[in-house]
């Protein structure tokens, strides 16, 4: 039942509640107002009667009640043209900012992180790969599947954690590709997880999928990594690639 339905059901009960009362209070005498005694100074103010009694105010009709509108979806679009992606609030995606160090598609970028040491991230140019028949966690109708092999390479410092789930995809008008961890477009073994780099783990490679429109620019798309929540508050993505 809607929050609308609930609330038109107790609104018509009201006056059927009202009606009972004023029934059950003509049964007996109504109960005379005794004026106030007489002080030794007067008052202009008048003597209120029974009739005078305010009375309850009028129930709001229907039309006053007011109804709870259904949330606006971030995604719109053709998904055969543009991503459509929806932030679900889970993670926050990166965004460019202009604190962002940006990068050729194949040029590595450095990041430390703060809670670590110091990396180089390099991702190659995207590219798209035909979802097979039978795939269930393929990309709807008039999308693709869009791999993004990504090396990182330890440099200094301390450990490093870098997570696939932190890299953000958006296509040429910033609209978020979603992230395809299910997908079976690459073997789970050669899907990019989660890479901790030291001293003795020097590199990790591995592949993330994302789903975007079939037949587009990949090169003019953006891929962003953005630290986790406890590493980095902001949204602001500290890199980004694209051309």
């Amino acid at each position: 039942m809607t929050t609308t339905a609930v609330r038109r059901i107790a609104l018509g009960a009201v006056p059927a509640v009202i009606a009972a009362g004023a029934l059950a209070g003509c049964n007996d005498a109504a109960p005379t107002v005794q004026p106030p005694p007489a002080t030794s100074q007067g008052s202009d103010q008048p003597v209120p009667t029974q009739g005078s009694v305010p009375t309850q105010s009028s129930v709001p009709t229907d039309s006053e009640v007011p109804t709870v509108s259904a949330a606006p979806s971030s995604a719109t679009g053709d998904p055969a043209k543009v991503c459509t992606a929806e932030d679900d609030g889970f993670l926050t995606p990166g965004v460019l900012a202009p604190s962002t160090r940006k990068a050729a598609w194949g040029k590595p970028l450095e990041l430390s992180q703060k809670y670590g040491g110091t990396v180089t991230i390099t991702p190659q140019v995207p590219h798209a790969k035909k979802p097979a028949d039978g795939d269930i966690f393929g990309p709807p109708d008039g999308q693709t599947n869009l791999l993004v092999k990504v090396t990182v390479a330890y440099k200094s410092g301390d450990d490093s954690t870098i997570a696939g789930i932190y890299f953000t995809l958006r296509d040429s008008q910033k609209n978020l590709c979603d992230y395809s961890s299910l997908s079976q477009a690459v073997p789970k073994q050669d899907q990019f997880d989660d890479a901790t780099l030291s001293k003795t783990s020097r590199t990790y490679t591995g592949t993330i999928v994302f789903e975007a429109p079939a037949g587009q620019d990949y090169t003019k798309y953006t891929l962003l990594y953005r630290p986790s929540t406890f590493d980095n508050k902001s949204s602001d993505a500290p890199v980004a690639w694209t051309d």
